[in-house]
Formats: C-alpha cells, structure tokens, sequence
C-alpha cells in the first residue's frame, strides 16, 4: 500500500520537468480504477493507511496532499 500511494502522490503532484503530464495522468487513472475495483472494505482499509500516513508525515503539505489524493481516487460518494 505504502509504494502504491506514494507512487500515486510522486504522478498526481510531479511537475513536467519530472514526470511527463500526459503519462502521469493515464498512470493516476489506472490507480484510481484499480482502487475503485477493491470491495468497500479493501478500500476503507486503504483510505485508513493513507489516513495513518497523513497523520504521520512530518511535512504538513504533504500530509495535506495525502490526503486530497486518497479523496481524489477513492471519493467517499460513490
């Protein structure tokens, strides 16, 4: 879990210097619909690590960006 998020936040927050946009985008995507594939409960086990993470993280921006992407791939709407 801990590659695949940090994966997710490295495409979802990289800029173009770093990571080309348009492949970025499509990786994001692909992470998304595998996620959104997982039952309700695999991902709320996900959300409460990324959660964890969040909390843990010594940088506050990041924590924050976390954050907004768990809620980005995995809204709690649908």
């Amino acid at each position: 879990m801990h590659a695949l998020l940090y994966a997710a936040l490295f495409l979802g927050t990289s800029g173009d210097d770093e990571c080309d946009p348009d492949l970025a985008v499509k990786q994001v995507e692909g992470i998304a619909w595998s996620l959104q594939q997982l039952s309700a409960a695999e991902q709320e086990e996900f959300r409460a690590f990324a959660r964890r993470e969040a909390a843990s993280h010594p940088v506050r921006e990041v924590a924050a960006e976390i954050v907004a992407l768990v809620d980005g791939l995995l809204p709690m709407d649908e």
